[in-house]
């Protein structure tokens, strides 16, 4: 268990998973189909001011918590330009991307940053997208 986990009190935790609805709220990876636990992520970093509370807190797969760490974005692989993450609290998934076959497309510059940094097309993600949407566990 994380540090941060450790910090999350049982309620609290339970509301987010609630929220996210047993996914991951980056990715989309079903809690049910993972074999290592999913994670509180913060999305605005304690080291930047970023509190343990409901409205901070994100459900996310350990792949999407890894990749994303403290960050808060990145350069737009587009633009250039320094641009913010997709954020689950603010802003609508279907918004920013959507879904081809096992691909997460981007609809936005965050949506860009969000799938450039947290991998969320590489080949092994893809793989595994593909094979929950035909168990029918994905999205």
């Amino acid at each position: 268990m994380t540090r941060v986990a450790l910090r999350v009190s049982s309620a609290l935790r339970q509301a987010v998973i609630q929220r996210a609805r047993g996914r991951c709220e980056y990715c989309l990876y079903p809690v049910e189909a993972a074999l290592f636990a999913f994670e509180m992520e913060h999305v605005v970093a304690e080291k930047h001011g970023g509190a343990t509370s409901f409205d901070n807190l994100a459900l996310a797969c350990p792949y999407c918590n890894r990749f994303k760490g403290t960050d808060l974005g990145s350069l737009d692989p587009q633009t250039g330009q320094l641009t913010p993450f997709f954020n689950p609290r603010t802003q609508d998934w279907a918004d920013h991307f959507r879904l081809e076959g096992a691909q997460l497309v981007p609809l936005t510059a965050e949506a860009r940053v969000t799938v450039a940094i947290l991998q969320l097309n590489q080949s092994n993600r893809l793989a595994e997208r593909e094979r929950l949407i035909q168990a029918g566990q994905y999205p």
